[in-house]
């Protein structure tokens, strides 16, 4: 997999394509090791085609699209763990990027921005796996040490889950789950 994540970041480094790690490996990256296998990515808007002509170049192909989401696979010659983009506003992303922490091989959202994207995809009515997001804020917390008792990351966490996201965090710390 390191191979696969370096060939990424040098080809955002090469064709300066804007993108942050999020998903499993962002977790990982922030200090909660994580099994994943697909990569996901958090682009603006305005470079989904760029990115769509350099993930041809790699062999992949979309097979899934909506405003918000790009998913991509390899071609059936070429076994390459799965990429989905999302793509958000320029301003949102480059408001995202400036506090931005520069992980290996890829960088990642800050831990309390990485805390508000997951909030904000358990909040989706489409999704699927809650759970796993649940259990990753919980990590990302342990591992950053955050705590509601700062103002700003309360703030973050009712923002973008609500009270309910405020007790089911509490409950959590508490029980040390």
């Amino acid at each position: 997999m390191e191979n696969f994540l370096t060939t990424i970041s040098k080809l955002i480094r090469d064709k300066n394509l804007p993108a942050l790690m999020i998903g499993g490996h962002a977790v990982t990256a922030l200090g909660h090791p994580r099994a994943t296998f697909d990569l996901d990515l958090l682009i603006p808007k305005s470079s989904s085609e760029m990115w769509k002509i350099e993930l041809a170049q790699l062999s992949y192909r979309p097979f899934s699209e909506s405003s918000n989401f790009i998913q991509f696979e390899a071609t059936h010659d070429f076994p390459l763990p799965p990429i989905d983009l999302m793509l958000i506003d320029d301003a949102v992303y480059h408001a995202i990027a400036a506090n931005k922490i520069d992980s290996i091989p890829l960088a990642t959202p800050s831990p309390k921005t990485m805390i508000a994207l997951k909030l904000h995809a358990i909040n989706q009515p489409s999704r699927q796996n809650t759970a796993q997001d649940w259990s990753d804020v919980n990590a990302l917390i342990r591992a950053q040490k955050l705590s509601l008792d700062d103002a700003e990351f309360y703030a973050i966490v009712l923002k973008h889950g609500g009270q309910t996201a405020i007790d089911r965090i509490k409950a959590a710390l508490s029980s040390g789950s």
